[in-house]
């Protein structure tokens, strides 16, 4: 008998340590992007570069933030993607911007109307 005890013993010990590591294995990882991107405007022309640091998890939600290379201004980034890849954006600091568009890859394409304008958001590594 005390040799099935230990037998059981051993095999309970085995899977607590495998099952956990099973587990953690299964679940998908959220993904980090670091997008460069360019914004333009249709009416005004120019356009306005930035860096995109985003996290973008298994579920869809989307988080990070937005650097302006011309002043360094940093600003807050949400918003979520679907299955079908369509994608919104709300981005502050760029007086509050509300993006939609798709997420093919790593490149995000976008627009948006602000006031009078249509603005176009092209991100890609």
């Amino acid at each position: 008998m005390l040799f099935g005890t230990r037998t059981t013993a051993a095999v309970i010990l085995a899977a607590a340590l495998i099952l956990p590591a099973a587990a953690n294995a299964a679940q998908p990882a959220n993904r980090t992007l670091v997008l460069q991107s360019h914004l333009t405007q249709a009416l005004r022309g120019g356009e306005i570069d930035g860096t995109m640091r985003l996290t973008l998890t298994p579920e869809g939600i989307i988080s990070g933030t937005y650097q302006n290379a011309d002043t360094g201004q940093i600003s807050n980034v949400t918003g979520g993607v679907d299955s079908g890849n369509k994608l919104w954006l709300e981005v502050g600091g760029l007086g509050h911007y509300h993006f939609t568009g798709t997420l093919a890859g790593t490149t995000i394409d976008a627009t948006a109307y602000h006031g009078n304008d249509d603005l176009r958001l092209l991100a890609q590594p």
